[in-house]
């Protein structure tokens, strides 16, 4: 069983939780997916998603601290 963690600024709506379940379900069809929500405000805004040990961090927090790391 593979685990999906999302983390969003703002609580998913059920439409949005909806399209980001088919896209990624579709990507790791060959596997058993348990989706596990939670609403991190720190982010500010967009979304990090956690895939086996692997983050995909699109939050604008990320954004704000790599374009810091380059100034």
């Amino acid at each position: 069983m593979l685990q999906i963690n999302v983390a969003s600024a703002v609580a998913l709506s059920s439409a949005q939780k909806n399209k980001l379940e088919a896209a990624l379900q579709k990507k790791y069809s060959q596997e058993q997916v348990v989706f596990n929500y939670q609403v991190k405000e720190e982010l500010i805004a967009g979304l990090s998603v956690s895939v086996a040990g692997k983050l995909h961090d699109a939050s604008l927090r990320a954004r704000l601290n790599q374009l810091a790391s380059k100034i």
